[in-house]
């Protein structure tokens, strides 16, 4: 298992369609801060974009929130 830290930079939510695009970057070292900074040393740049179709879901993401991304083999 790898882990990663993303800060949650955008979460809009398309009322027409209920669908959500909720983007995520690596998070940075400013400010600094020794775990942010380990992350950010092996990952320091990137995103992760994802459209979520269940509103309730989507509303669990807040802008300038960090959240622990796990990738695990399948």
């Amino acid at each position: 298992m790898i882990r990663a830290k993303f800060t949650c930079q955008q979460n809009i939510l398309n009322h027409e369609t209920q669908t959500a695009e909720v983007v995520f970057t690596p998070v940075t070292s400013d400010p600094p801060n020794a775990a942010n900074l380990t992350f950010w040393q092996a990952t320091p740049a990137g995103n992760i974009t994802l459209q979520i179709t269940n509103p309730a879901a989507s509303t669990q993401f807040s802008v300038g929130s960090d959240y622990y991304v796990d990738f695990t083999a399948a």
